[in-house]
C-alpha cells in the first residue's frame, strides 16, 4: 500500500512538474511540541513534505516537530522546513536519476544546446556531501 500510493504522490508530482509553477503560498496548521502554528509554503514544497511523511511512515506534525527542533534558534520554522526538504531529495539524488530526469547541460531549463557546441564533452560537478547538521 506505501509504495502504492508513494507512486500516486510521485506521479502527480512528475505531471505537475511539466507545466507552470504555481506561486500562491498555502497555509496549514501544523502541531510542533504540542502547540499549533501555521506554516506558509509553496504547493511543491508541501508536496515534497507529503513525499518525505509517506516515505518516513511519520505524520505531519513529527516531521515538523523534528524540523523545529534541529534548527536554528534564529531561522523560522518555514524556512527550516523547506531547507529540510531541499536537503532530503537532494541526499537522495543520483547521477542515475539526474540523468533519467533530463538534467543537466541546460536542457531542462528550456537553454539552447546550440549555443555551447560540445556541451557533451562537460562533466558534472560533483557537490559535496552534506551532513546531518541543524536546518538552516
Amino acid at each position: 500500500m506505501f509504495q502504492n500510493e508513494l507512486q500516486r504522490q510521485s506521479n502527480v508530482v512528475f505531471a505537475e512538474s511539466k507545466g507552470p509553477m504555481r506561486s500562491t503560498l498555502v497555509s496549514r496548521n501544523v502541531v510542533v511540541s504540542g502547540r499549533r502554528t501555521s506554516v506558509r509554503l509553496e504547493p511543491e514544497m508541501w508536496d515534497g513534505l507529503r513525499e518525505v511523511c509517506l516515505r518516513e511512515r511519520a505524520n505531519l506534525h513529527q516531521i515538523c516537530t523534528t524540523v523545529s527542533l534541529q534548527k536554528l534558534e534564529d531561522t523560522s520554522l518555514t524556512a527550516a522546513i523547506r531547507v529540510f526538504v531541499m536537503r532530503y531529495f537532494r541526499l537522495a539524488a543520483t547521477e542515475e536519476g539526474h540523468t533519467k530526469a533530463g538534467h543537466g547541460y541546460g536542457l531542462t531549463l528550456g537553454l539552447s544546446t546550440s549555443s555551447n557546441k560540445n556541451y557533451e564533452q562537460h562533466a558534472p560537478i560533483p557537490f559535496a556531501k552534506m551532513t546531518k547538521t541543524s536546518f538552516a
